[in-house]
């Protein structure tokens, strides 16, 4: 089974419900394997935790693979940025990443993301 790579990292066990304030932090990479229904199952999952990511500027080769990639992100809290890859990389270097504990030495990074970014 094919990962996605959203990444929400839970700390407090026993969550019922998914909250932005009840997740420390959510992590989004986008990769050159992704397809269009990739693409709409994180839009989903991100609205449930009141973040809205909108796509343009989207490119498939021949495979349905992704090439291109524009990403508008407001996680409603006052933290919000576009960014777009061409082509998308491999690996986990192109997306968001909101981290909403209070000690987060960067409480939100978006476009190309260096492990040692976060």
């Amino acid at each position: 089974m094919r990962q996605l790579l959203l990444l929400v990292t839970l700390l407090t066990a026993g969550l019922s419900t998914l909250s932005a304030q009840r997740i420390p932090k959510v992590e989004v990479y986008f990769q050159r394997h992704y397809t269009q229904q990739d693409l709409r199952n994180i839009q989903e999952e991100l609205s449930v935790m009141g973040v809205r990511i909108e796509y343009d500027r989207v490119e498939f080769d021949s495979e349905g693979r992704l090439l291109g990639l524009g990403i508008a992100v407001d996680c409603n809290d006052g933290f919000s940025g576009r960014a777009y890859a061409r082509p998308v990389p491999e690996g986990n270097k192109f997306g968001f990443v909101r981290d909403y504990r209070q000690q987060a030495k960067t409480p939100f990074l978006i476009g190309h993301l260096d492990k040692t970014d976060q």
